[in-house]
Formats: structure tokens, C-alpha cells, sequence
């Protein structure tokens, strides 16, 4: 009988990569982007699945859990992405062409294995290293819909962080630090024109003119509709209010 070769841990990086943008549906032998994943790992299309959805038993997030059978590899992959969540970046598969990325002309250009760690590079303009990777797995626990509205053409969608990328770090790529917003919302929360209460209703600012407010209150559905795994960190939403509050003072 053949030895069973172990993962590594940039085996179990890439898979891991692979689970943050692939709906918990998806996650099965059949799907394209596994059976590419195990084909460049050398390994069956059913490993790989299998090896995300024990991932999946490590994500505090999903409603449903995936078999509680997780190596300490597993583990310890894990919690080195919710440490250090850009760090997976540079092991993601390339994007749907369904689904259009951030910035496609970006990521031909300088492929992910060059862009861990969140940063900034110059080109004709200045790009967010990472902003990709945060947007895919951002778009993904939404379900690729806007949470507002429920809008579902992902040239319509973005990522929008409750803290903002430039100012904080620690923050600009974990996902709960992340909302699927459309355009027009995302601009409105990102110049604090809008945020979400408590019960994660939206709330508007007394300045916005009457013919923008009611633009801005059209086809939102009533509170923020959660994700299938990464909530909202109520704790960023707060130091938002905060500064919302504090525009109008």
C-alpha cells in the first residue's frame, strides 16, 4: 500500500485560500477550481475537497460546520490567517471570469506570490496590494450580493471596510472587517454620509440632501443582511457610528 503523503503547510495555505472565495455549496470534487487546485498539487480532486470542508469545521463563522477532523496543520494554518489574513493572498487561485476581480489588469501584472503583506505599489496609479484577495472572500460570504439591496452584478459590488484600508492596518484585511455594498452605498458609508445602528439599520445623515437621502434609502430591504460566514464586527461598526456622529458635530 502507498504511503499517504502528508500535507504541507503551504498545501493546506492554498486550500485554505481556495475554501475563503468558494461558496460552502461548492466545495466538492466536481467543481473546476478544485479539481485545478488538485491537479497542481498532485493529489484527487476529492482530497482537496475533503481538505476544505475540514477546514470549514475551523470556521467559528458558518452556521454549518464541516467534519470535526482537522490536522494540527490545519489548525495552525487556521489561526495564522485570522493573525495575519494577508498572508493568504499570495495563494489565491486565480478569479472567476464570471466574477470579475478588483483589478484584473493589476493582478496580470503582478501575480499574488509578489504581493503578500497588505501593502502599497506604485503603477500608472496607485493600487492596494491585497484589495483583491479581501474583496473575493468579502463577495463570497455575502454570496455576491449587495447586503443592502440584494443587487447581484458584481461589477456593482464592492467590498467596502468598516475601518478604512489606509488607516488601520491591523484591520485591512480581515473579513469582518468587510461589507458587500453597491457603488453608490459603499461611497456613502466610506464618507460616513451612512452607517448601521445596533440592529444593523441604516442610518442617514441629516445633512444629505432630501433628493439624495431618499436615493440612498431606495430598495434597502431593512437591516444589513449577514453573511454566510464573517460577520460584521459590531465592535468596528461602533468606532464608524463614532466617527459618523462626529462629522456632524
Amino acid at each position: 500500500m502507498a504511503e499517504r503523503r502528508l500535507w504541507t503547510r503551504d498545501e493546506v495555505k492554498q486550500a485554505l485560500a481556495l475554501y475563503l472565495v468558494t461558496d460552502f455549496g461548492r466545495l466538492h470534487s466536481r467543481n473546476p477550481s478544485i479539481i485545478r487546485l488538485a491537479a497542481q498539487l498532485g493529489r484527487t480532486p476529492s482530497s482537496v475537497a475533503l481538505k476544505c470542508v475540514n477546514l470549514a469545521a475551523l470556521d467559528d463563522s458558518l452556521p454549518r460546520r464541516g467534519m470535526a477532523n482537522a490536522s494540527a496543520v490545519d489548525r495552525e494554518v487556521w489561526a495564522g490567517f485570522l493573525q495575519r489574513p494577508e498572508g493568504v493572498a499570495a495563494f489565491m487561485p486565480a478569479s472567476d471570469p464570471a466574477r470579475p476581480s478588483f483589478s484584473e489588469a493589476a493582478e496580470a501584472a503582478a501575480p499574488f506570490d509578489h504581493l503578500a503583506g497588505g501593502g502599497e505599489r506604485m503603477a500608472e496609479t496607485r493600487q492596494r496590494i491585497g484589495q483583491d484577495a479581501f474583496r473575493r472572500i468579502v463577495l463570497t460570504s455575502y454570496g455576491h450580493r449587495c447586503a443592502l439591496t440584494g443587487a447581484d452584478d458584481p461589477r456593482l459590488l464592492t467590498a467596502s471596510h468598516i475601518l478604512p484600508w489606509a488607516e488601520s492596518v491591523a484591520h485591512r484585511m480581515l473579513p469582518s472587517n468587510g461589507i458587500c455594498l453597491n457603488a453608490l452605498h459603499d461611497r456613502a458609508f466610506d464618507r460616513h454620509l451612512i452607517t448601521f445602528d445596533a440592529d444593523w439599520r441604516m442610518q442617514i445623515a441629516p445633512d444629505v440632501p432630501r433628493t439624495a437621502a431618499e436615493l440612498l434609502a431606495r430598495d434597502v430591504r431593512g437591516p444589513l443582511s449577514m453573511p454566510a460566514r464573517f460577520l460584521p464586527s459590531a465592535e468596528l461598526m461602533q468606532q464608524h457610528r463614532a466617527r459618523f456622529v462626529a462629522r456632524l458635530a
